[in-house]
């Protein structure tokens, strides 16, 4: 999913309940990442729910940085 995507998505929903919803529904969508990429390593200090993030660096020039994600939340799961 495109970040024009989500744009779009998020543009028609005019109540805040359902844009909460969608990103609920987003976290629920998400593959979860394997069990060995949850460790301490990756886990994001400090957040009341569990979350893990880990950075991918591809070959482009400039390089760029993506992320896989998982959480113990749906909410945040569809946040991250």
């Amino acid at each position: 999913m495109t970040i024009e995507q989500l744009i779009e998505d998020f543009e028609f929903l005019e109540d805040w309940e359902d844009r909460y919803q969608e990103i609920i529904d987003l976290g629920k969508r998400l593959s979860g990442l394997e069990a060995d990429k949850k460790t301490e390593a990756y886990r994001v200090k400090g957040c009341v729910s569990q979350v893990w993030l880990v950075p991918r660096v591809n070959d482009a020039t400039p390089p760029v940085i993506s992320f896989d994600a998982d959480s113990d939340a749906h909410i945040v799961r569809g946040l991250v």
